[in-house]
């Protein structure tokens, strides 16, 4: 099967085009939220990566949407260029699609691929930084609350007399 002219192709690869910026923009705010993420993860500042959360959340939402429009756009442009159910990629698509369509589709397609790397780049470094908080709290705190260690505070946080003499604070005179 033929490509169809240049001229029916036109709307097809725009509207493919169009979606890949969306999803640029998606993966731009998903960069600055993981770098965001990373940056209160270093601080230890758990009541921002909370807050953070509820955006990432939505983010991803809005991202995993943009993935089913932009391949509704690809499988359009794919059937119309010759690819109708084959296996497909941007660059198999760029490679039946006249200019300036086809270096668009490169172009977008190397930006994608950039950004991609850098937010797992950052989503590694935060499952890494997540990774030794939990064995810290498992290494060395939990030993440091073992059963046998004294209870020192209440439930209201008042502190309770020690139970028992030995207490390791020696108080003279």
């Amino acid at each position: 099967m033929h490509p169809q002219p240049d001229t029916d192709l036109r709307p097809l690869a725009e509207q493919l085009l169009e979606q890949l910026a969306v999803e640029e923009g998606l993966l731009r705010h998903a960069r600055e939220g993981v770098m965001g993420l990373y940056a209160a993860l270093r601080k230890g500042d758990m009541p921002a990566v909370q807050a953070m959360l509820p955006a990432n959340d939505a983010l991803a939402v809005r991202m995993a949407a943009a993935a089913e429009q932009r391949q509704a756009a690809a499988t359009r442009l794919a059937v119309a260029v010759g690819l109708a159910g084959e296996s497909f990629t941007l660059a198999s698509l760029a490679d039946r699609t006249p200019e300036p369509f086809r270096s668009g589709l490169l172009a977008t397609r190397s930006k994608l691929r950039d950004l991609t790397a850098q937010v797992d780049q950052f989503r590694a470094a935060n499952a890494n930084l997540i990774d030794r908080l939990r064995s810290y709290f498992r290494d060395v705190l939990s030993p440091a609350s073992a059963a046998d260690t004294p209870v020192r505070y209440g439930p209201s946080g008042s502190v309770i007399a020690a139970a028992a003499p030995g207490s390791a604070v020696v108080v003279s005179g």
